[in-house]
């Protein structure tokens, strides 16, 4: 895998794309827009209630990714990961105002193996989908898709992405992989440090090259569900 080829390093995203969602009055009139559509006697009620966490969700993601961007890579996994949440939590209020309406739709909805083995490679690590969470919210009510459980490692994840299928989609993708990346670097910091910091491992050039193309790929993707459409 030549992921030099595959993701390059890339220039940062531009957020001055997000600015137009951080006027209050005009995500306001965007959620009642939409709102209308499917709740058309509450619309306004609602859109009052979550217009500024809304605003709040895109400006969190904005803060976690330019931290990335000058931050030591050791610790770009996390913010990306949490800024990835926040786009796509911002882009499911758009979609459902009910939104959590239950605890279990606040959990990540995916695990990872916790012990990592002596001889670990993170391509042939592997995430399991779970029936509640995050993943399943966003997969059912953004990508229109039915998320079975499952379990699927990193290398199937990168292969997707390289041959651009769209099964996982490549949200779903970028989702699996930061996620695993940022319980890899909270939890198994002994591998990831001989990883990052003395590139002992052959995951290096996979890693950084994926990091530094999903910082620009995600906010660019997640534009679109900003949207009326």
């Amino acid at each position: 895998m030549n992921c030099s080829e595959v993701y390059g390093m890339t220039s940062y995203f531009n957020w001055n794309h997000y600015l137009p969602y951080h006027a209050r009055v005009d995500s306001f009139i965007l959620l009642q827009q939409v709102y209308t559509q499917t709740n058309p006697e509450t619309a306004h009620i609602l859109a009052s209630e979550k217009h500024e966490l809304f605003c709040s969700h895109l400006e969190h993601a904005e803060a976690f990714y330019i931290q990335s961007n000058t931050s030591p890579l050791t610790i770009q996994p996390i913010l990306q990961f949490y800024g990835f949440t926040h786009l796509l939590k911002a882009a499911i209020t758009i979609k459902d105002p009910f939104y959590p309406e239950k605890s279990n739709q606040l959990a990540h909805g995916v695990t990872s193996r916790k012990r990592k083995k002596r001889d670990f490679s993170f391509l042939e690590d592997t995430v399991k989908i779970q029936k509640n969470g995050l993943y399943t919210v966003f997969t059912t009510r953004l990508l229109n898709r039915n998320p079975l459980p499952v379990t699927i490692t990193m290398e199937e994840l990168f292969q997707s992405l390289e041959t651009n299928r769209q099964d996982p989609d490549p949200i779903q993708a970028h989702f699996l992989l930061l996620y695993n990346l940022s319980m890899i670097a909270r939890y198994e910091t002994e591998w990831w440090n001989q990883c990052i910091t003395y590139k002992k491992t052959a995951d290096y050039a996979v890693i950084r090259s994926f990091l530094a193309y999903s910082a620009v790929f995600l906010p660019e993707e997640m534009l679109k569900y900003l949207t009326t459409e």
